[in-house]
């Protein structure tokens, strides 16, 4: 479990390849779809893969990892947006609360916090699936930039449903 950690930690000790521009950000911001989101995931790791200074493992693990930290801080905007949305919609449940009913905003944490936990096991599976090659880091990296982004946009649409 902790060869994802330990190379997502490497990955973020490195410098990250600067970009031209954020390509995930300025799609994200025409994108008018869940389909249309979707499709934004990963675009700036891949323009920064596609740079000739990028060839080795772990500047290519540096590429997702910086998407990764877009999407991170994009999540925990959402998360904090889902919460509150949680506390509201528990307000007309208070009496059935009081007896004893869950509370959407607790389920709300156990359900980032087991998200937090299954990312980590399923990134550092992925990362150990290929232990004998270099790239094992860059497995792992882009493990956690689609999974974090997939979380980030269930999220923020969670938090704005109706």
């Amino acid at each position: 479990m902790r060869v994802s950690t330990l190379c997502l930690t490497m990955a973020l000790s490195l410098p990250l390849p600067a970009l031209a521009g954020n390509p995930t950000a300025d799609c994200m911001a025409e994108a008018t779809t869940p389909e249309a989101q979707a499709a934004c995931i990963g675009l700036s790791a891949e323009a920064c893969r596609k740079r000739p200074s990028t060839t080795q493992p772990t500047d290519v693990a540096a590429c997702y990892t910086d998407e990764y930290g877009w999407w991170r801080k994009r999540m925990l905007t959402a998360a904090e947006a889902m919460k509150t949305r949680a506390e509201k919609l528990d307000v007309p449940y208070s009496k059935q609360i009081a007896a004893g009913m869950p509370r959407l905003v607790d389920d709300t944490q156990i359900m980032l916090d087991a998200w937090q936990t299954w990312a980590e096991k399923r990134c550092t599976f992925e990362g150990m699936v290929h232990r004998n090659s270099p790239r094992r880091m860059v497995y792992a990296a882009a493990c956690h930039m689609r999974l974090t982004a997939e979380q980030t946009l269930f999220l923020e649409a969670s938090a704005k449903a109706n």
